[in-house]
Formats: C-alpha cells, sequence, structure tokens
C-alpha cells in the first residue's frame, strides 16, 4: 500500500477542480461518458492543461506527463497513482 502525504485528497480535490473549470469554461457542463466525447473536451482545453502541467512539472516532464494525463481520459486519481513519489510530491507540494 502507498503511503499518501496528509494534505494529498485535498491537493487532488483542487488539482480537478481546476481541470474542470478549464473543460467549464470550454462550454462543457459535465464529463461525458463517450471516450471520443472525452478526448475532444480534452483536446479543446489543451492550451489550459499544458499551462497547468508546465507550471508544475516543467516544460519537458509537464509534455510526459500531460501525455499521461490523456492516456487516462482526464481521470486525475487514476493518472496521480501513476506518478512516481518525485512527481506525486511536485503535485502535492505545490501551493496553489
Amino acid at each position: 500500500m502507498t503511503a499518501l502525504a496528509p494534505n494529498t485528497l485535498s491537493k487532488l480535490y483542487y488539482f480537478d477542480n481546476r481541470i474542470k473549470s478549464f473543460y467549464e469554461k470550454n462550454g462543457y457542463t459535465n464529463i461525458p461518458f463517450d471516450g471520443n466525447k472525452i478526448q475532444k473536451m480534452i483536446e479543446d482545453s489543451q492550451l489550459e492543461l499544458n499551462a497547468l502541467f508546465y507550471k508544475i512539472w516543467g516544460s519537458d516532464m509537464g509534455y510526459h506527463l500531460l501525455d499521461k494525463f490523456y492516456d487516462f481520459r482526464g481521470n486525475v486519481y487514476e493518472f496521480f497513482m501513476s506518478l512516481d513519489s518525485s512527481n506525486r510530491e511536485l503535485l502535492t507540494g505545490k501551493d496553489w
């Protein structure tokens, strides 16, 4: 079992809400169940997602992790659990 930092849930909640705000800004009111629609929603929010990921992890690692985020179809929690410990720490250590 993986030990998580005490503030992990609150940081993930904020990260998830931040991403959802990008989707809402681009006209999506809820997360669709159709994989193709999810992909379109993520693509429509690509500029905002790029900026967020680059801010947290820098341009090289941010690009790589954004690609990984796409692989998980935008699921923040699955994405987080796939990160190594140093990248988890960068996300949960971010002072939003």
